[in-house]
């Protein structure tokens, strides 16, 4: 419908909201511009890739080539070699896809696989893969999980919510925003629901190195019963401190693969050809790197908690995984985006609203930040909980 010299919008693409990340980008940029000093918290490894991998990015930006569309086949048997070590066996040349991110991946995904009204099942608090979806013209259904069960899978709540209309569950593991990390018997429960109700199991596993205390990520797919169904997707942005690269993969059945690389030609044709030569280098080179992120991004949670847990009105489950406290502020009176707006406005602490991940009571807090600069936002944070309860 034209309106003067306008094309509106079509209905699904206007009643979505800007993703939170990317709209407190803007507004920490404005308010330091301004003066304001805002804690510089990150939630992905704020440090570059080594130099191995920043060689092989240099070398690749001296040459023209074009990756096939499915991706370079030299990084997608790197990719087969790393899920091999971690328990799912997949053939390179017709079951990975290389994409641009995670959220590229996501959106192939939701685009290839729904039809309009076609639901899809997650557990919330959940990151916002809502979006996507409804994009595709799916409809996002939510099985609540709570804090005071550390945010622990609830099968039940999850095969209550099945329709008729149900295709997708989709899991994140770990979990953003809450860190939980599931255990075999939670995967074992979503696989006997799956082959009960015949549904594909997209797993969003993005943070699968960024574990603590001990805890073990399982590969969905390393589950039996779930092998065949499942669509894993991986992302170089957080694990292997390449976030600003923009690359990721999808790792699944030919059938899947095949279809989902259609959708990507006609989207972006292929991904970049140095992201995908640095992504090949970070797997194929030395590896004590990477474990050295989880070990920070833990001493980074240990800080924030640790100085927050005399904080009044403020409370959170233990995240064994990823680089968010979902922190929940409901005792100071105010809602999780009310209380965000507060803290950055007034402290300087950027957080993003927990309704965006489905849950009003909680603010998501990255760690991701030398010792220094968290302390500084947990005695802010702090500061400011302490001014609500005086109010």
């Amino acid at each position: 419908m034209m309106k003067g010299s306008l094309i509106a919008a079509s209905a699904r693409a206007r009643v979505l909201p800007r993703v939170t990340s990317s709209e407190l980008a803007d507004q920490i940029e404005k308010l330091r511009a301004s003066g304001l000093d805002v804690v510089p918290l990150a939630g992905a490894p704020y440090w570059p890739p080594p130099e191995h991998v920043l060689r092989a990015a240099a070398e690749a930006a001296s040459r023209n080539e074009n990756a096939p569309s499915a991706g370079f086949p030299e990084l997608r048997m790197a990719i087969a070699r790393k899920l091999d070590a971690e328990g799912v066996t997949v053939r390179p040349e017709s079951e990975i896809l290389v994409t641009n991110g995670a959220m590229h991946a996501l959106s192939l995904v939701f685009t290839t696989l729904l039809d309009p009204g076609d639901e899809v099942l997650l557990f919330k608090p959940a990151f916002f893969f809502f979006g996507g979806i409804r994009l595709a013209g799916g409809v996002p259904v939510y099985a609540e999980t709570r804090q005071e069960q550390n945010w622990r899978w609830d099968a039940w709540a999850l095969e209550a919510a099945i329709t008729p209309r149900t295709k997708i569950i989709v899991l994140n593991s770990p979990t953003n925003p809450t860190g939980y990390v599931p255990t075999e018997e939670d995967l074992l429960a979503v696989a006997r629901i799956a082959k009960r109700h015949d549904l594909i199991v997209v797993s969003d596993e993005c943070y699968d190195n960024m574990v603590y205390d001990g805890a073990r990520h399982i590969r969905v797919a390393s589950i039996a019963e779930l092998r065949d169904r499942t669509i894993t997707i991986c992302s170089f942005t957080k694990t292997l401190a390449m976030q600003p690269w923009r690359i990721g993969f999808i790792a699944g059945r030919s059938e899947f693969v095949e279809e989902l690389q259609k959708t990507l030609e006609w989207t972006v044709l292929r991904c970049s050809h140095v992201a995908q030569r640095a992504a090949q280098a970070a797997l194929e080179g030395p590896q004590d790197w990477v474990s050295e992120i989880a070990t920070r991004f833990q001493r980074g949670r240990d800080l924030m908690i640790d100085a927050l847990k005399g904080a009044s009105r403020l409370s959170f489950a233990r995240p064994k995984a990823a680089p968010f406290l979902f922190l929940n502020v409901s005792q100071t009176g105010m809602s999780g985006d009310e209380f965000s707006q507060f803290l950055l406005r007034n402290y300087g602490v950027p957080t993003d609203g927990g309704a965006f991940f489905g849950s009003d009571s909680h603010v998501r807090l990255l760690f991701g930040a030398p010792d220094e600069v968290i302390r500084t936002a947990a005695k802010r944070i702090a500061a400011a909980s302490d001014e609500c309860s005086n109010r």
